[in-house]
């Protein structure tokens, strides 16, 4: 696997031209930049529209201190308490939603004699965390303002939950975000308000003080820039075996293909034990030479079979792209994504250990 950091900055400087200048931008590099090498791609979106970072957990925060990201790092998650000091401790802001967190968070600043930030996170309809109800947001303001005077109010923020297929409850949620910063505001706080991810931040109505681009800078999930987005992932290997088998002969496991004419079959070393999802049998292509070779029966734990019969002159030495481009073809996260019934996100995260990951800058 190959992940290419410069085609994640050249996203970042795309989706920056399409918001405007006075709103910022906060890269979320979860999960480790979402399989593209998260201290590496960190330092070039830095450079390249990058106001803030996003992460889900405190070790990744400090994984990013570790490599020198000194920007705004917000902790998107829930978290324990060990967590929450540790997050004071690194300098990073973490989401809040109960009472509780904050006196931790205000306690480790006093032990640790830094100031601890904080982004209160809103459940606006999402139903995963966060505060939801009014009388629940006005005890934790009203404490947040008694006892808890050094813990800072970095951000005020939601997560919309249908911003690509309902847009009707995705305006039902921008009303109660809208209302909980009218009272956060009136109790004296002062927040940078986000709301939106990647499939709302083209959106003016929902860009506020920051937008929050996640699977956008990695190159899937943003219709209206399309052909401007890339993606960074390029997965390939070599064949192991090249045959010929005559019609009426059976491929893999439950003998789900049979050929129906003399056919040459393609083994390729990486199956679902590497994360290449079994689903992906008898639907999905791989390229090679350029060309589009269909998988052929069931998607073994180390090993696939593709269909080269129309390709003329393979051998060994052809290197086979799984994900990525090859010429004139390519075969995106997207597009595996809706063979396997699943979405982007888990491609991209799926690959294990066993394909050794090389980043290019």
């Amino acid at each position: 696997m190959s992940v290419s950091t410069e085609t994640v900055a050249a996203n970042a400087r795309a989706i920056r031209r399409h918001i405007p200048a006075n709103v910022r931008m906060m890269c979320v590099v979860k999960a480790d930049a979402y399989g593209h090498d998260a201290a590496r791609a960190a330092k070039k979106l830095r450079d390249n529209g990058a106001d803030a970072f996003a992460v889900a957990i405190v070790e990744e925060a400090e994984a990013l201190r570790r490599a020198g990201i000194d920007e705004m790092i917000l902790i998107l998650g829930g978290a324990g308490e060990e967590s929450l000091r540790q997050a004071v401790r690194c300098g990073a802001s973490q989401a809040v939603y109960s009472i509780q967190m904050l006196d931790i968070l205000q306690d480790e600043a006093v032990r640790a004699g830094v100031p601890a930030k904080a982004h209160l996170k809103l459940d606006t309809g999402m139903s995963r965390v966060g505060v939801r109800d009014a009388g629940d947001l006005i005890a934790l303001l009203g404490h947040w303002k008694s006892s808890c005077p050094d813990v800072e109010m970095e951000g005020a923020f939601t997560h919309f939950c249908a911003a690509d297929s309902d847009p009707e409850f995705t305006a039902l949620q921008n009303g109660r975000f809208a209302n909980a910063l009218a009272r956060i505001r009136a109790a004296g706080f002062r927040p940078i308000a986000h709301a939106a991810a990647t499939s709302a931040m083209l959106n003016p109505e929902l860009q506020y003080d920051m937008v929050r681009p996640g699977i956008g800078l990695y190159g899937s999930c943003v219709p209206a820039l399309a052909g401007e987005l890339e993606n960074a992932q390029t997965l390939s290997t070599y064949p192991i075996r090249v045959q010929r088998i005559a019609a009426g002969d059976t491929v893999g496991y439950g003998r789900t293909f049979t050929a129906g004419r003399e056919t040459v079959v393609m083994t390729l070393p990486i199956g679902y034990g590497d994360g290449y999802p079994r689903i992906l049998g008898n639907r999905a292509s791989v390229l090679v030479k350029g060309r589009r070779a269909p998988l052929v029966g069931r998607v073994c734990m180390d090993m696939i079979m593709a269909d080269v019969t129309d390709i003329p002159g393979v051998s060994l030495s052809d290197e086979v792209v799984l994900l990525g481009r090859q010429g004139g073809e390519r075969v995106t996260p997207d597009e595996l994504a809706a063979l396997a019934e699943t979405i982007p996100y888990e491609i991209m995260l799926g690959f294990g250990d066993r394909i050794p990951v090389r980043v290019i800058d």
